[in-house]
């Protein structure tokens, strides 16, 4: 699924916060957990918002551009091209997502020198320039331009990261999530169609909602059985000599293989050795490769793996 990691990583997180503060419940860790995802989602309707508005921004521009005494038709084509986005166009009309900028409160009145460097950062994409160039104003083009502003701000522009990171402490964390999210949003655009909005990223319509909880919640239920299980193969291993991070991210995964039937074993391993990769030593991820291998074949063995489903095994 689309948001999986993401999840994997915010339970994670509400885990390892659970497990430094005893004094907190379990209830009391799993709406953390909610609140974290509420504020990630806050970070994707803010990204959309920022589309809008960048076009507003570039709306005073053409008429900057239109009142000079030397036109500079190129940069004027150019502007106009992101301005007339259609793909933006059907973001800025979505009454849906309108509703909650609004609740949401964002403040872009004292934007303008951001938007300036953003656009004179983009107007530097060769790739850009080449498509706002070729004359194709069919939706999956204008998709195509919209995704390569969005994707190339993300990934490289120091201005716009220090700005997220303004507006929200756990941006760093949630950047990949909302730059997801909006693609996924961006694919739901067709001719005449318009974005589907999602509603939330821990809510009753979001396919993923049932997962976070069950992960949350049955990582702790079963945690004394999936101790066991890693105990039975790093029996040379002090248990102390364990990094604490290493010891949870191991019990998500076993938790995934041994009580979650429809996710595929090679899947729930390679996603907890990813995260190990951003969480924990460089030598995490061989550690946990090799220990957590050990266990799922053994379990094969007895046959205590329950997949539903073809290549679930795998």
């Amino acid at each position: 699924m689309l948001f999986r990691r993401f999840l994997r990583i915010k339970t994670f997180q509400a885990l390892y916060a659970y497990k430094q503060d005893q004094s907190s419940s379990r209830a009391v860790a799993q709406k953390n957990l909610v609140k974290s995802l509420d504020k990630a989602y806050d970070v994707y309707i803010f990204l959309l918002s920022f589309i809008i508005e960048f076009k507003f921004f570039l709306g005073k521009e053409i008429e900057i551009q239109e009142n000079k005494h030397i036109p500079q038709p190129e940069q004027l084509a150019f502007i106009k091209a992101i301005h007339d986005n259609g793909a933006i166009a059907m973001f800025e009309n979505d009454l849906n997502l309108q509703e909650k900028i609004k609740a949401s409160k964002f403040d872009w009145s004292k934007s303008s020198d951001f938007f300036r460097q953003i656009f004179t950062e983009i107007k530097e994409l060769e790739t850009l320039a080449a498509a706002t160039k070729d004359g194709d104003f069919s939706i999956f083009a204008e998709k195509q331009i919209l995704l390569e502003i969005v994707e190339s701000l993300v990934a490289d522009s120091e201005v716009f990261n220090d700005y997220m990171e303004q507006q929200f402490i756990n941006w760093e964390d949630d950047d990949v999530m909302a730059l997801m999210a909006f693609q996924k949003t961006l694919s739901t655009i067709k001719q005449n169609k318009q974005p589907e909005i999602l509603n939330g990223f821990y809510n009753d319509k979001f396919e993923d909602t049932n997962f976070v909880s069950d992960l949350f919640f049955k990582t702790l239920e079963h945690e004394d059985h999936l101790t066991e299980l890693i105990s039975s193969k790093t029996q040379n291993w002090d248990a102390d000599r364990i990094a604490t991070v290493d010891m949870l991210l191991m019990k998500m995964a076993m938790c995934e293989i041994t009580l979650f039937s429809q996710i595929p074993v090679k899947v729930s391993i390679n996603e907890y050795l990813e995260i190990a990769k951003i969480y924990s030593s460089p030598n995490s991820h061989t550690f946990m490769n090799g220990v957590l291998d050990k266990i799922q074949l053994d379990l094969r063995k007895e046959d205590k793996i329950n997949k539903s489903g073809r290549g679930l095994m795998e």
